[in-house]
Formats: C-alpha cells, sequence, structure tokens
C-alpha cells in the first residue's frame, strides 16, 4: 500500500505535489520553489534556501562587496 501511494507522488498524479524546484542564489542548493525566500541583491530579486544564505548576501552588500562576490561567482561557475 506505501508503495502504491509513492508511486502516485512520483508520477504527479496527486495534485499536492511537492512543486517546483530552484537552486539557491548563493549556495546552489537545490529547494522547493514554495520554501525559497527571497533577498533584494544588487538590485535584484534572488531566492535563497535559508536564512544564513540570505544573511550572507545582506552581508556583503553592506560591505560594499557586490563586485567581488559576482566576479568570484563567475569564476566558480566558469570552472564547473
Amino acid at each position: 500500500m506505501a508503495f502504491a501511494f509513492l508511486s502516485l507522488l512520483e508520477t504527479g498524479f496527486l495534485p499536492f505535489r511537492l512543486g517546483g524546484k530552484l537552486s539557491c542564489f548563493h549556495c546552489g542548493e537545490k529547494m522547493r520553489e514554495r520554501n525559497a525566500l527571497s533577498v533584494n541583491f544588487n538590485g535584484a530579486t534572488q531566492q535563497v534556501c535559508c536564512h544564513g544564505c540570505l544573511a550572507v548576501l545582506r552581508t556583503i552588500e553592506q560591505n560594499h562587496l557586490v563586485d567581488e562576490y559576482i566576479k568570484n561567482k563567475a569564476g566558480l561557475i566558469g570552472a564547473e
């Protein structure tokens, strides 16, 4: 019985399925769209997975380190 229920969840048959997934802007962790936190960072709204990532982005902005952060982030993405 439990197997049948899990199969229904996995196939998306139930209307209350978990919802879309997206990646955290800061750490890249996968999260449910409905659980994402929004933060205004560098003039745009970004989605983050937790209050820690939110605090990091706010701290980066408050300390005027946005340009360095974006440069480092671009370097990490290119290295993958």
